[in-house]
């Protein structure tokens, strides 16, 4: 069974290498929020951008910059086995 990691973007051994099929489990920050106020899973993969400077989040939700999530949200990572189908 995979175990949950803090994901720490300014190190390569505290995220998952790009492009490799991951959870994020986002809780919640900040208790006032309104927008940000529940707990959210999502699957999906981290990508660079065209430059391959900046890093983005890209789940089933859309693609998403992820030190702006970080300031709402404590984000948890673990690697999930790609479907294989039957």
């Amino acid at each position: 069974m995979n175990k949950w990691k803090r994901l720490d973007l300014r190190k390569k051994d505290q995220r998952p290498p790009i492009g490799e099929l991951v959870a994020l489990r986002m809780e919640p920050s900040n208790g006032r929020a309104t927008i940000y106020k529940s707990e959210r899973y999502e699957i999906g993969r981290f990508e660079l951008d065209k430059d391959n400077k900046k890093i983005w989040w890209r789940g089933f939700s859309g693609t998403s910059d992820p030190t702006r999530l970080k300031k709402h949200y404590d984000i948890w990572w673990c690697y999930v086995a790609p479907f294989d189908g039957f």
